[in-house]
């Protein structure tokens, strides 16, 4: 999937568009690309981490403008690495953001996925802790390092790619 994104990026800059609604349309596709890639690539060094930054990773994986039910499963697994590190004050916000989801449609998935973030949802909030401390904050604005994959918080400067518009920190700048 990363490499049809990929091709899809490098594709856009010999589109030839004729109406403003084709370059609405092909601007959409550059940010559902550009966001895919990063979640994927979140999602492949998640699978190469462990502990806590595992936990980061899949934390961050969810702070990508998926589709609701990509999304969902993103949420899910930030949850449950939560719950499992016992970092139960963040496992009940990923929960919480399950519940906020709209029914997408996911059938017993969907479904159960809701019954298990309830369930995560009341121990955790009996719990009412966290192990560890993460480099993530769940209400703080964030957008990720598309290079060093970790949080950017609101207010600290950052670079974008003019193309993409993926977000780097000011000492990425000049550099490819």
């Amino acid at each position: 999937a990363k490499n049809i994104f990929e091709h899809i990026l490098l594709s856009i800059p010999l589109l030839v568009v004729d109406s403003r609604s084709a370059v609405t349309e092909v601007k959409e596709l550059v940010e559902i690309s550009r966001e895919y890639i990063t979640a994927i690539r979140l999602k492949n060094a998640n699978a190469n981490a462990q502990g806590v930054d595992q936990l980061e990773l899949s934390a961050l994986f969810t702070h990508c403008k998926l589709q609701p039910v990509h999304l969902m499963l993103a949420l899910n697994l930030a949850m449950s690495q939560a719950y499992k590190l016992g970092n139960f004050i963040t496992a009940a916000g990923f929960a919480r953001r399950i519940l906020e989801l709209p029914d997408s449609g996911g059938g017993a998935q969907s479904g159960g996925m809701h019954r298990k973030a309830e369930l995560v949802l009341q121990k955790s909030e009996k719990q009412a802790r966290n192990e560890f401390r993460l480099n993530y904050v769940e209400k703080n604005p964030l957008v990720i390092d598309c290079i060093k994959l970790t949080p950017i918080f609101h207010g600290t400067a950052t670079i974008k790619c003019a193309f993409c518009g993926a977000s780097y920190q000011s000492d990425a700048k000049d550099s490819l």
